[in-house]
């Protein structure tokens, strides 16, 4: 939808969706709000504040807006939301008059990352992570040859082995000075993610349903904390099978499910005593500012997907993936059938977005 002012006059220049045309037609149609999306803006371009070229012109400047679709699920899958929009914008000296515990003036925003850090995360090979559906595939996985690579995979019939995590918190954006990024205290924690109202308690995982029968995740006893003396607790409790709820996914045949995060506690309780190397928290978590939540779980596949290479293979290998591939070259003469697909996670109070791509794999024989 666009807007477009003349001298006496504003017109509204939009793509109406089915329900839209409906109510038009009924005489019915009224805009009561909007929403605003950046679909097209790739943030990994950023500008150069210190660029002298005069011919240099940041790609940003040139990114060309999408035209609206007539579909509902595909308009704005990354919407801009409005955080406390009443005192947000407040300015400095504002926000310095009204109480300390004021919990406006956002100065980051918490972004999902993958933690691939912990001994129970998988190996992230190539583009993807690899998804066994079998307990044969599994076997052939941890070939001594492939296994002295350090190679990690999800197994769909053992959940307990190997998940994906993924944090909640502020990450330093790259041209920062890192040493102006506040640190992960639990102070900080207060100040820039629980003050703020950013702490995502609940997490949406979007995963494509012709393959994925359902999603495990972590239960609320589930634990991810260091402390003063250096001692770790990394315990995901046993996953909890999760359904689908009644919840449009923006992404063509993908069904979602609502899963809780737990509270990260890994902290630096020696901010600036020590090096990087040196202190705990930098050795398990993948965030370099304070943390929210995280969230672990893995993924179960499809029954008719986990037939084993002595019975019939199931037509979607072959028609959304490859069959009879040699995958790994440390197992030459092994071959395996597989499906690609990407896996979406939503943080529930930030709408921060993770894509995970993972790689359901089958073995099929030498």
């Amino acid at each position: 939808m666009a807007f477009l002012k003349t001298s006496d006059s504003i017109i509204i220049k939009a793509t109406l969706t089915d329900k839209g045309k409906k109510l038009l037609s009924r005489g019915k149609f009224k805009i009561a709000k909007f929403t605003l999306g950046d679909d097209e803006i790739d943030y990994s371009l950023t500008y150069d504040t210190l660029q002298d070229d005069a011919d240099w012109q940041p790609a940003l400047r040139n990114t060309l807006p999408l035209e609206a679709y007539s579909s509902t699920l595909k308009n704005i899958r990354y919407g801009l939301n409005s955080h406390d929009a009443g005192v947000m914008y407040l300015k400095d000296q504002e926000v310095k008059e009204m109480s300390p515990d004021i919990h406006a003036h956002i100065l980051y925003i918490p972004v999902l990352v993958k933690n691939d850090l912990l001994t129970i995360s998988p190996t992230l090979s190539g583009s993807a992570y690899y998804v066994s559906v079998n307990d044969e595939t599994s076997s052939q996985l941890r070939d001594p040859l492939l296994k002295a690579t350090g190679f990690k995979f999800l197994e769909s019939n053992d959940f307990e082995k190997c998940k994906i995590v993924v944090e909640s918190g502020l990450q330093a954006p790259g041209p920062l000075d890192k040493s102006e990024f506040p640190v992960p205290t639990p102070q900080n924690q207060i100040d820039y993610i629980l003050k703020k109202f950013l702490l995502d308690n609940e997490y949406v995982i979007s995963a494509d349903n012709r393959f994925v029968k359902n999603i495990s995740s972590i239960t609320p006893n589930s634990k991810f904390m260091n402390f003063p003396s250096g001692e770790k607790i990394i315990d995901f409790e046993t996953l909890n099978e999760v359904s689908p709820v009644n919840l449009e996914s923006p992404f063509d045949n993908h069904a979602s499910y609502v899963t809780r995060g737990v509270r990260n506690m890994v902290f630096d309780y020696d901010a600036g005593s020590l090096s990087a190397e040196a202190r705990s928290y930098n050795n398990i978590s993948a965030l370099e500012g304070p943390r929210g939540s995280v969230l672990a779980f893995n993924v179960n596949v499809d029954n008719e997907l986990k037939v084993n290479s002595t019975g019939e293979r199931d037509f979607r290998y072959k028609k959304f993936g490859e069959i009879n591939k040699i995958v790994f070259s440390e197992l030459p003469t092994k071959k395996f059938d597989y499906i690609e697909t990407t896996i979406y996670i939503y943080g529930g109070t930030t709408n921060a977005r993770l894509l995970v791509p993972v790689r359901l794999i089958r073995y099929a024989g030498v």
